[in-house]
């Protein structure tokens, strides 16, 4: 088979270069197997770095949102928060109609300043920020336990991962944010799954992605329930605006919002979500695949919705050829057996 991925790997070299990263990796998974896994250039821009390799930590910043909404997720599934709460809530005072499910979709039409909220807009009807700080204030009111400790008793310990936390001390193993405007710098905070410090070895991000895939299955186990991984990715319509699960963009049909981060090629059904550093996961579904890119870039002078839709397109050409090149195999294989 001619190298698949060739195509995926090029564009991955230029946005590094594009967008001044020191570092990259990338993982892809297909039927539960890694297809590609490549790493390259170093955990920062200075001499003496340490050189990119699997188990190089880097900080995803807006993929921990998925992270927290899949706490959400099981909170609802268990009964300690239900979707249709009103925010007034949790957050007494709040005035409006927005609920839990809102949140969780960017669309509260609230805005927050020092705190407090202002009504701006009819809940549902207008995109914005995330706010992933507001749901884990939510799970911790609602169920006594903070984000970290949800996912560390219901996903962390039950999936075996070493290289996944919010972490508050610099490690080894972190990988430095560079910016052609000042020196490499990690990002620390607390640990409760509050922060935008959560850190991640490409590997394990791919197997977060892949148990999305499988519906909460790995290796014939069940880590969590199959409702919770439908949960957080069944589309949210609303007039006008981009189709959302819990914080995750989603693929349904042609019609693209100006501000959607998913690829033309992508298959309806595919979801993914993009971090301020260039990091990303893509999932797509009916391929039964999972994408993930990592780079530790704060540079912003750069076109991030073409690169991120570039992406995209170049992971659905890469596995269009291994599906045609797998198809082509049992083929023969039936040949053979004739």
């Amino acid at each position: 088979m001619s190298d698949s991925f060739h195509g995926l790997r090029s564009h991955m070299k230029t946005m590094k270069e594009r967008m001044k990263a020191s570092g990259a990796a990338l993982v892809v998974m297909k039927d539960n197997r890694v297809v590609e896994e490549w790493y390259d250039g170093f955990h920062h821009d200075r001499t003496g770095a340490r050189s990119i390799d699997a188990s190089s930590r880097f900080n995803v910043y807006s993929v921990r949102v998925t992270y927290i909404a899949l706490a959400a997720a099981i909170c609802i599934e268990e009964g300690s928060i239900r979707l249709q709460d009103p925010l007034n809530d949790y957050f007494p005072g709040v005035q409006g109609e927005a609920t839990v499910q809102h949140l969780l979709t960017r669309c509260t039409g609230l805005k927050w300043t020092d705190g407090m909220a202002e009504v701006v807009a009819p809940p549902g009807t207008v995109l914005e920020g995330k706010r992933p700080d507001l749901v884990a204030a939510v799970i911790q009111k609602a169920t006594g336990q903070t984000v970290r400790e949800i996912l560390h008793e219901r996903l962390i310990n039950p999936m075996g991962w070493t290289h996944t936390g919010w972490m508050g001390a610099a490690a080894e193993n972190l990988v430095c944010d560079v910016s052609p405007l000042g020196y490499p710098t990690i990002r620390l905070g607390a640990d409760d799954g509050t922060d935008r410090n959560l850190f991640v070895n490409a590997r394990e991000l791919a197997d977060w992605g892949n148990l999305h895939v499988n519906a909460g299955m790995k290796d014939g186990k069940r880590i969590l329930p199959e409702k919770v991984i439908r949960q957080v990715t069944t589309p949210v319509h609303r007039s006008g605006q981009p189709s959302f699960g819990y914080f995750w963009w989603l693929k349904e049909g042609q019609s693209r919002h100006p501000q959607d981060e998913l690829g033309a090629t992508l298959q309806d059904g595919s979801f993914q979500i993009f971090g301020a550093s260039g990091c990303a996961c893509l999932v797509i579904p009916e391929y039964r695949a999972f994408a993930v890119r990592l780079f530790n870039s704060l540079y912003e002078g750069y076109d991030y919705l073409a690169d991120i839709r570039g992406f995209g397109d170049e992971v659905m050409k890469a596995l269009h050829t291994v599906e045609q090149f797998n198809q082509e195999r049992r083929l023969m294989s039936r040949g053979g057996n004739e």
